[in-house]
């Protein structure tokens, strides 16, 4: 058998695969039209009918336990927290069950218990999110009530976000940006720098250098955002003319990876500061 379908042998007739799915699974029709087309769902189901369902159907919503990856390294954990830092080139969270290359799947390993959060998405107590080729912080919230507040305020009680990166070229002062962007979400696709007098979304950021890499002549930044929008810091660093070292989306030379590395975050909750810092790594050296 496929061991992506799972066989349901039907003890009883049903009038349709829709009426059965929606009985034993209370799927909705929104959930149902994304798995299965309309002519399935009309079928008639007879007594000893075999159905045979996607397992990611069965499983919608649920964390794969079979973990694919590097171990991830947990910076800090108290009643409320739970921060791990990620590794590159890896997602952060599934989008259907099937997938086992993600941090969740790290968590429902080894941390099950903390998952019981925000069940409805995928995304569950993550607080933000980092693209598949980003490294570093990430801050997970282990109550309901916690993730709640912070999701809805985030803006407001997230201090301070500091990603360090490398850059093509020699980047010798500090930069403060402020760009328009194109409002376009698709995946795998540039955020381009708007035309002047367009504001659709508004991206904002301090750049300060760090050293110079005679060699690679490449530049080590800390990058402190202002705003959070996708690729914002890999498009701005592009459109001045310093792309990120890896980045070949944005003009970047290729290398071990896109050198992007969220560092530090600082938020507030309950009248106490948290600072989350990623400690010292390769990523610095190359």
């Amino acid at each position: 058998m496929d061991t992506k379908t799972i066989d349901y042998c039907l003890l009883e007739s049903c009038d349709s695969v829709e009426t059965f799915l929606k009985s034993q699974f209370h799927s909705s029709g929104n959930k149902l039209k994304k798995y299965f087309s309309k002519s399935f769902l009309n079928r008639r189901l007879n007594e000893k009918n075999t159905l045979v369902l996607p397992l990611n159907f069965v499983n919608d919503g649920q964390i794969n336990p079979n973990y694919i990856g590097l171990d991830l390294k947990i910076l800090y954990e108290d009643e409320e927290f739970f921060v791990f830092e990620k590794n590159p080139n890896q997602h952060i969270h599934p989008l259907t069950y099937d997938e086992a290359d993600n941090c969740l799947s790290w968590l429902r390993l080894h941390r099950p218990e903390i998952l019981q959060v925000n069940l409805d998405n995928y995304d569950r107590g993550l607080l933000y999110r980092l693209d598949y080729e980003t490294s570093g912080v990430v801050v997970y919230a282990k109550m309901t009530s916690t993730y709640k507040i912070l999701r809805e305020s985030f803006n407001e009680l997230v201090k301070e976000k500091i990603y360090k990166c490398w850059v093509e070229g020699e980047c010798l002062q500090s930069l403060d940006l402020k760009h328009s962007f194109t409002s376009s979400e698709t995946k795998g696709k540039k955020i381009l720098v708007a035309a002047s007098g367009v504001h659709e979304k508004v991206g904002e950021l301090h750049v300060k250098p760090i050293r110079y890499d005679q060699l690679l002549r490449r530049t080590l930044i800390e990058v402190t955002l202002k705003t959070g929008l996708r690729h914002q810091i890999r498009a701005q660093m592009a459109h001045v003319g310093f792309p990120l070292a890896g980045d070949l989306l944005y003009g970047g030379k290729a290398a071990r990876r896109l050198y992007l590395h969220a560092w530090r975050y600082r938020l507030s909750f309950e009248s106490k500061d948290y600072v989350f810092e990623s400690e010292p790594n390769e990523f610095e050296g190359l």
